[in-house]
């Protein structure tokens, strides 16, 4: 890598930097590290591609919460904890996904209703994701941070720069919102096996 005016800088200033919106200092960072990060993540997805994919977001992701950033370890370690976190949580989904496929598609062999299981399930799914976007912006980046990126109420705090009490209270309205928004789309009745099971798997803390 050609040589950089941050390579001689403290880290605090290239961390300060890119609060600010250095552009520089972000493409710096996202070069000296996008490789290692990149290993990584392939390491634990087993594919490239995919790999790829998931680093990329881990730099966009960074860039675009940069004047909240809250970095109390090296940036190094930030990011990989970032790149653990957002790869852990794509192959929690990914392999749920291919559990709840994999179940549909077994019993699809014994049940004629599985079709409108399917269609329940499909219903049930965009209902909780357009819940989840009608939530005011500070509560879904808060609610998504928990619930999707698997962060702690206190790494949360930290990565948005509020108190940990704000966390708690953000979270407690979102899941109230959610109950609301969702009343009627948790009924047994409406579903199958297939779809209660991801009901409570993906929601288990709302109800």
């Amino acid at each position: 890598m050609e040589q950089s005016k941050y390579d001689t800088i403290e880290e605090a200033v290239l961390i300060d930097d890119i609060k600010a919106g250095n552009q520089e200092a972000w493409e710096y960072i996202t070069r000296k590290l996008y490789n290692p990060i990149l290993n990584f993540i392939t390491g634990m997805v087993k594919d490239r591609e995919t790999g790829e994919e998931l680093t990329q977001d881990v730099f966009v992701n960074f860039w675009a919460k940069r004047e909240r950033l809250n970095i109390n370890i090296s940036l190094k370690a930030y990011l990989y904890r970032a790149a653990r976190n957002h790869t852990l949580n794509f192959i929690k989904r990914r392999n749920f996904e291919q559990d709840y496929q994999r179940g549909l598609a077994h019993t699809l062999e014994y049940s004629k209703n599985d079709t409108e299981d399917a269609y329940h399930f499909s219903e049930l799914e965009k209902k909780l994701y357009d819940a989840i976007d009608s939530l005011p912006e500070n509560r879904k980046e808060i609610f998504m941070l928990s619930r999707f990126e698997d962060m702690t109420y206190k790494e949360i705090a930290q990565t948005l720069d509020v108190p940990v009490r704000t966390v708690h209270y953000q979270i407690g309205l979102a899941l109230k919102d959610l109950r609301e928004k969702l009343k009627g789309y948790a009924d047994p009745n409406l579903m199958g096996l297939t779809g209660i099971l991801f009901f409570f798997t993906l929601l288990k803390d709302f109800i």
